[in-house]
């Protein structure tokens, strides 16, 4: 066979490879809405929030992202849970596409967003659930808005840990949200490269993390660049990556770093005490934990150690709790058993 020919037949299969792999679409893409759903907007008079409303199928359902997260983080269960719920899921402020409010961002003014969301958008009361701090304000709206909440779902909340002085202490935590404020809040604009050179984890017996290579934090970034370009329509559904891994790359291209300043400084949790609000929650609740341990030299890995729950549970009385092998956003990483719970709770919750 001609050389030439040879060397064409390679090239054709290593483009028809490439293409195959940049241009296959995902089975859940990051951009686009769910069927059924649409995307709306409203201002509270102080700012905007960018929502998702699915079909009346049912009670009312709000979904609240964590920290860093946007509404889209739910999209592997919000399909699902439209069956049953008139489903709705908010950009907190700072997030996604809502209004950037830096200086003026803590639970309590988040809560108070939610509140007038709930009573003036949704216009009934609700299931609340939330991710992480979005979990910490499910609690607050049972809590402060009890006449507005049906029930709340608080999936691995950081009730204690994201608490100043607590997280002061926290090494690990303030290290996590320390590595995006620095990389992602540049004058010259976000540096994921350097974020993801940065990012690590704790290893037994060593006291300085084990990091990503700085060569494979380059690739991902060069990747990241390179879908960027290549489909600016679904720049975020990068090839063969888990849809938890595309999402968390578009929230960190767009939430407001102060967010995660005002974590760690102490504003998100100013005049807000957890025990009172957890105490005040009068209706079902559900409490998810994800994994979590503790390192010596850098503190709880995790949102929850086994203390916290504890406290959790003898606040409220008649909690529901539920344990899973998963990272921290266990409906992303683990949507089949987040459904699962939800239907069991529910089913119970709202007779």
């Amino acid at each position: 066979m001609n050389a030439l020919l040879i060397i064409g037949i390679i090239l054709i299969v290593i483009l028809a490879v490439f293409l195959t792999v940049f241009y296959w679409p995902s089975r859940v893409q990051v951009e686009g809405l769910p069927e059924g759903f649409e995307e709306k907007q409203f201002d509270t008079g102080q700012v905007r929030l960018n929502y998702v409303e699915g079909p009346d199928n049912g009670p009312a359902f709000l979904l609240i992202p964590g920290q860093m997260e946007s509404w889209q983080g739910y999209k592997l269960v919000m399909p699902q849970l439209a069956k049953q719920y008139h489903v709705f899921s908010v950009d907190l402020r700072g997030h996604g596409k809502s209004t950037r409010t830096p200086g003026q961002y803590s639970y309590n003014i988040c809560g108070q967003d939610l509140k007038i969301f709930v009573e003036e958008v949704i216009g009934e009361p609700a299931v609340v659930s939330g991710l992480s701090s979005g979990a910490v304000l499910a609690v607050w709206l049972g809590a402060y808005a009890p006449d507005s909440v049906l029930a709340v779902i608080s999936e691995d909340p950081p009730m204690f840990s994201s608490i100043w002085p607590r997280i002061s202490e926290e090494r690990y935590m303030t290290y996590m949200f320390q590595t995006a404020i620095d990389a992602l809040g540049t004058p010259a604009g976000r540096d994921l490269e350097a974020y993801f050179s940065h990012m690590g984890i704790p290893k037994d017996g060593q006291e300085e993390l084990l990091l990503i290579p700085a060569p494979i934090a380059k690739g991902i970034a060069g990747i990241v660049n390179l879908t960027r370009k290549m489909k600016p329509g679904h720049p975020y559904d990068f090839p063969l990556v888990p849809f938890e891994q595309r999402s968390g790359i578009k929230f960190l291209t767009e939430y407001d770093v102060d967010f995660s300043i005002a974590t760690i400084d102490g504003r998100l949790s100013a005049d807000f005490d957890p025990e009172d609000a957890l105490k005040k929650v009068s209706c079902p609740m559900l409490l998810m934990q994800a994994n979590w341990s503790r390192d010596e030299t850098w503190g709880l890995l995790g949102a929850m150690d086994g203390e916290d729950v504890e406290r959790i549970r003898a606040l409220v009385p008649g909690l529901r709790y539920a344990k899973v092998d998963s990272g921290h956003a266990i409906h992303m990483g683990e949507p089949d058993w987040y459904l699962e719970q939800v239907d069991y709770f529910l089913k119970d919750a709202l007779k």
